[in-house]
């Protein structure tokens, strides 16, 4: 449960803040992955950002302990990040 909180408070913050409010669409694409994907086709969506290797096998690593989640809790999870997307697009 901490994870998600967490991934919530991070999109709360790099959505909504008052410099732009738009959500980027890579971002959107990224979370998405990250919540509901298998670890190939997220792996996939991740390499798309340039980042060290240390920081996509870290992510995965996290990703790792997300698959664990029941799919059902991760949709509820990816639900209320859509919908503060949503707001945020407003």
């Amino acid at each position: 449960m901490k994870l998600a909180l967490s991934l919530l408070l991070v999109t709360l913050a790099l959505c909504c803040s008052d410099a732009n409010a738009k959500v980027c669409p890579a971002l959107q694409n990224e979370v998405r992955g990250f919540v509901l994907d298998i670890k190939p086709l997220f792996y996939r969506i991740l390499k798309t950002f340039p980042a060290p290797e240390p920081a996509y096998a870290s992510t995965m690593a996290v990703k790792d302990c997300v698959n664990r989640m029941a799919f059902s809790d991760r949709h509820k999870i990816y639900d209320v990040v859509t919908a503060i997307a949503k707001k945020c697009n407003k």
